[in-house]
């Protein structure tokens, strides 16, 4: 894209710099310390840092250029003293050629004077470029958010689809306002179709992510209990999930999970609906085969057999979610058969590990009251002498933060697992419920540290036994791990 056509797009101000030049939107980053040469920094401004002060470095890496939203003199101060006027220091300049394009055209800053593009808010910046960037493709764009499953949903989907297609999704969990117009940037002209996974703790989050994406494709996982701090309740968190529709054409897909309370009510008219789940009324229905400790084998409406190599039943509705997309875009079952097999769980998402004997699952990227009691019922196939539950904070639930806790605790007991560790402020409700519940004292920790949790397992934790460490991503459960392996 033209640095003139990113001015017009942002309203921004060409501080310095060729206004014909190229840039690669794929290299547009927003840290310093991943910048490379010929690459472009955009500045965030953070809780704990602002991004403007990094603009030299990034130049002396090799940026071609910034963006900025100083005024004045400070705008200027944005080249560094070691740079001229006519473009770089003696020791990082360029040949002639070497400031061309392919098609001959200048290459944005190389061998030239540094560009520097001022405008009001560098984020909304990065959004409004990717979404023109965005609506410059004809292609499918799938939006995929909900409670829980998300990721797994999206890599599911991706792997399935790359089987016939070029597919672009977002990296990990870079689901938001930041992440998502990211990923946008790196559309290319031989991507097929685009898949993004959109994530929200606040009303009106969804919206603007679907407003800058434009998904032709909606998929909804579930609606449960996550971000009540600020989302108030089940019923506010329905309402932002539903904010996806706002931005899909009349002849656009929207995918359900046909089991949940809240999303088996939608109805309607304008869009093609599909749902997935158990019950009978869906159009993907599944039925367990068999469940083992990494294995799970289900039919599809009472036919076709799929096999998944991983744990838990909650992982049966993503892969549900992913053959409805496939599906839609005609792939045989062979070839989603093939590609859900080779799915392996996400990083911190019900990753096994052996520990000197002691089979620990490490689901310590994020916590919920839907995963948490999802993830007891997986651990409940593995077959162990002990099984020892981690619970740590589950965050942003607001006024029912202790209600849910404790809900851990009493099904810990239920669950008839052998021993309790728990760890932070709010998880002291939940080793409260477990004693409450009947499980005994000896049998609970509530430990101050990643450091004591990790002492408390190394004394009750023995060969054959099962550990499941769970948490919010505030409580940087998988330090446990780390202190594990490191003996």
């Amino acid at each position: 894209m033209k640095v003139q056509e990113i001015l017009k797009i942002t309203k921004g101000k060409l501080l310095s710099g060729d206004s014909t030049a190229e840039i690669d939107l794929a290299t547009i980053l927003t840290d310093s310390r991943n910048i490379k040469t010929g690459e472009f920094f955009l500045p965030l401004k953070g809780n704990n840092f602002d991004g403007e002060e990094f603009i030299g470095e990034a130049f002396k890496k090799g940026a071609v250029g910034a963006f900025t939203i100083r005024q004045g003199a400070r705008a200027q101060a944005c080249l560094p003293r070691t740079i001229s006027a006519q473009g770089l220091p003696a020791r990082l300049s360029a040949s002639a050629s070497a400031s061309q394009g392919r098609d001959g055209k200048p290459r944005a800053g190389v061998g030239q004077e540094k560009i520097i593009i001022q405008v009001k808010n560098t984020t909304k910046a990065l959004q409004e470029i990717a979404h023109e960037h965005r609506i410059r493709f004809d292609i499918p764009v799938i939006g995929v958010t909900g409670s829980n499953g998300k990721t797994t949903v999206k890599d599911m989907t991706a792997k399935v689809l790359s089987s016939k297609y070029k597919v672009l999704k977002n990296e990990g969990t870079k689901n938001n306002h930041i992440g998502l117009p990211q990923t946008l940037l790196k559309l290319k002209k031989y991507h097929e179709i685009c898949i993004l996974e959109m994530g929200t703790n606040h009303k009106g989050e969804i919206r603007s992510l679907a407003d800058i994406a434009r998904p032709n494709i909606a998929v909804i996982t579930n609606i449960g209990p996550s971000h009540l701090e600020f989302l108030k309740d089940l019923k506010g968190i329905f309402e932002s999930k539903k904010e996806i529709f706002e931005f899909l054409d009349e002849d656009s897909l929207v995918i359900l999970n046909g089991d949940d309370k809240y999303l088996s009510k939608i109805k309607n008219n304008k869009f093609k609906i599909m749902r997935f789940g158990f019950n009978k009324v869906n159009d993907f229905r599944a039925s367990i085969v068999s469940t083992e400790k990494d294995k799970i084998v289900f039919l599809l409406n009472n036919k076709s057999p799929f096999v998944l190599n991983l744990a838990g039943i909650h992982n049966i509705y993503n892969a549900l979610a992913a053959i409805a997309v496939a599906r839609h875009f005609e792939l045989d079952y062979d070839s989603i058969k093939k590609g859900l097999a080779e799915c392996v769980p996400a990083y911190m998402r019900l990753n096994i590990k052996n520990i000197d004997g002691v089979v620990v699952i490490d689901d310590a990227y994020n916590s919920n009251p839907l995963s948490m009691h999802a993830a007891l019922e997986t651990i409940k196939s593995y077959p162990a002498k002990s099984r020892w539950i981690v619970s740590a904070d589950m965050l942003e639930l607001g006024e029912k933060e202790n209600y849910f806790h404790r809900g851990v605790g009493e099904a810990v007991v239920r669950g008839g697992f052998d021993g309790l560790v728990t760890f932070g402020k709010l998880s002291q409700q939940t080793s409260s419920a477990a004693l409450k519940s009947g499980m005994a004292k000896d049998r609970i920790w509530h430990c101050s540290n990643h450091e004591e949790i990790a002492a408390v397992l190394r004394k009750v934790a023995k060969a054959g036994d099962v550990v499941l460490i769970k948490g919010s991503r505030t409580m940087k459960m998988e330090k446990v791990l780390e202190i594990l392996k490191d003996k």
